[in-house]
């Protein structure tokens, strides 16, 4: 394993990692709570922090196009302040 596979590797990991802790702080200022909402945010964040614990405990090759997507996508979860819904909403208009 070379060395630029190891950096892709730490930035792979380390992105879904910050995305999924994002996620798991992110505030709800809602007066009426939606279930679906809430739902999809733990949803999301499990499933980012396994992938980031998978891909940095196995060490498992990750491609440049893998990891350039991790990033955009937690620097997406930070911008939004991790709230999956307004994401959503963004995308479909």
């Amino acid at each position: 394993m070379n060395h630029q596979t190891e950096i892709l590797i730490w930035i792979t990991g380390l992105a879904h990692l910050i995305g999924a802790f994002r996620l798991a702080c992110y505030q709800r200022d809602e007066q009426h709570p939606r279930w679906r909402a809430r739902w999809l945010t733990s949803l999301c964040g499990g499933l980012f922090c396994l992938a980031g614990m998978d891909v940095l405990l196995k060490f498992a090759p990750v491609s440049p196009w893998h990891a350039l997507v991790s990033v955009l996508v937690c620097a997406l979860i930070v911008r939004a302040r991790g709230n999956i819904r307004w994401m959503w909403q963004a995308g479909k208009s």
